[in-house]
């Protein structure tokens, strides 16, 4: 049984607070980056008079499109889990795991409020998304855990 002692050694509150923020404030650049990047992806296609199903199979399965969202996800996912595993106390595991958990809850809440499109993406996407998104969040969190521990031994 955990009492309240128990819980404040595992996560303070100033751990909870950067944990939440720090992901809100990132994902928020994140969608920027994304519009942007939907943006400079539909331009193209109807500059080049892209017919409904080219954009259909463009969306869900060009590479360069989908590189460009692994690039975009993989970029702020380090990015996110580095700042905020630079906060946390504690291992690698933890800063990744609570990394991970809060991102996809973000994400899942955005997913839920936000109107979605009507595209349906083959599982194999999904699993490469995912796949790309948890990746670099255990990168930005061992790179962030790596520092901490090289700047404890110099001093």
């Amino acid at each position: 049984m955990l009492n309240k002692g128990d819980m404040n050694r595992f996560i303070d509150t100033r751990e909870l607070k950067v944990l939440i923020f720090i992901p809100l404030l990132v994902y928020f650049f994140y969608a920027i980056a994304e519009v942007f990047f939907w943006i400079a992806v539909f331009d193209f296609m109807y500059t080049n008079n892209f017919t409904e199903a080219e954009m259909d199979e463009a969306i869900i399965s060009s590479p360069l499109v989908i590189g460009g969202l692994l690039l975009i996800i993989g970029f702020f996912n380090t990015l996110t889990a580095y700042l905020v595993a630079g906060y946390l106390k504690g291992t690698f595991l933890k800063s990744a795991v609570l990394t991970i958990i809060v991102v996809e809850v973000i994400d899942l809440l955005v997913i839920y409020v936000l109107p979605s499109d009507d595209s349906v993406f083959p599982l194999w996407r999904d699993m490469v998304f995912f796949a790309v998104g948890w990746g670099a969040i255990v990168l930005g969190a061992w790179a962030a855990c790596c520092k901490r521990e090289r700047q404890a031994k110099l001093s």
